[in-house]
């Protein structure tokens, strides 16, 4: 036992007989700033927020929590609904088809609200598609859609309420 003791006094423990302890320690070290951001945690007053609004919101309406474009969504295993190669924010190809895969949340027992897609290209709507979302802490949609006409398309996440209408959110496409 003195022998180790020695060793790690000398600082040669870790340098002749475990270095491996020096690596696994170091990327202990240097992954924790990392792992602290990964998992922030809500405040309690956001996740009342949130909570309020899913039991007690009923008649508000459904919240867009993301929109992406993606070249396809995942049919099975742990990813199933979930968007498979986002290309959001890149520049897609004239006559390629790619998916607006949208994320909602709507209050607990919230009748199907009627979500409307604009897809418009130099100020002008070359197509409409209209997508449900029912009552959900998360309800997934996604429309295919196939880009015809070079140039920056803006579509627009619209919320028919009906007797009016809300935009929830854009995403911008540049097809060249």
């Amino acid at each position: 036992m003195s022998g180790i003791f020695t060793n790690i006094q000398r600082g040669l423990y870790m340098r002749r007989n475990k270095p491996w302890h020096a690596i696994v320690l170091g990327l202990m070290l240097g992954l924790v700033p990392v792992l602290a951001l990964a998992g922030d945690k809500p405040t309690p007053e956001e996740v009342k927020k949130v909570l309020d609004f899913y039991y007690h919101g009923k008649g508000m309406g459904a919240v867009l929590v993301e929109a992406k474009i993606c070249r396809d969504v995942q049919r099975d295993g742990d990813e199933k609904n979930e968007c498979a190669g986002d290309v959001s924010g890149q520049t897609i190809k004239k006559g390629d088809s790619v998916y607006l895969w949208m994320a909602f949340m709507a209050p607990n027992g919230e009748e199907a609200q009627n979500i409307i897609v604009q897809y418009e290209v130099n100020g002008v709507t070359r197509s409409v598609k209209n997508a449900t979302v029912t009552g959900g802490l998360r309800s997934r949609t996604w429309l295919k859609t196939t880009f015809d006409k070079v140039g920056t398309w803006k579509i627009k996440i619209i919320h028919d309420n009906g007797s009016s209408a809300d935009q929830l959110g854009t995403r911008d496409v540049t097809v060249e």
